[in-house]
């Protein structure tokens, strides 16, 4: 029987592969998490490549760790003031989408 998600884990990065296993087990339906240890396992990784792979993960994570609680700069502070209402909103959808959590819940204030 052919998994649906063999291709989709197989366009995957080692990092990324890793994370869905460790950290978003709970996020994927069964086929797919069995689809990533099946990639994993054709892969073959030697140890150095595993701790690069967790190493680009956990940088990964450090930076939108970062970006999620990056405050909202003043000129968009003053842009709000003079302008409020619907663009507001737009933007603070747009941050979101980016990641900037704390950017988008400052800026719909």
């Amino acid at each position: 029987m052919t998994n649906q998600f063999t291709e989709q884990m197989s366009k995957r990065t080692n990092a990324e592969l890793l994370k869905i296993l460790n950290e978003q087990h709970n996020d994927y339906q069964p086929e797919a998490i069995s689809a990533a240890e099946a990639e994993l396992a054709r892969r073959n990784l030697t140890h150095e490549q595993v701790t690069t792979a967790k190493q680009e993960m956990e940088t990964k994570n450090q930076f939108d760790e970062r970006r999620a609680n990056e405050p909202l700069g003043t000129g968009w502070k003053i842009l709000t003031a003079i302008f409020p209402g619907v663009l507001q909103i737009i933007f603070s959808g747009t941050f979101k989408a980016d990641g900037y959590d704390k950017k988008a819940r400052e800026l719909v204030r």
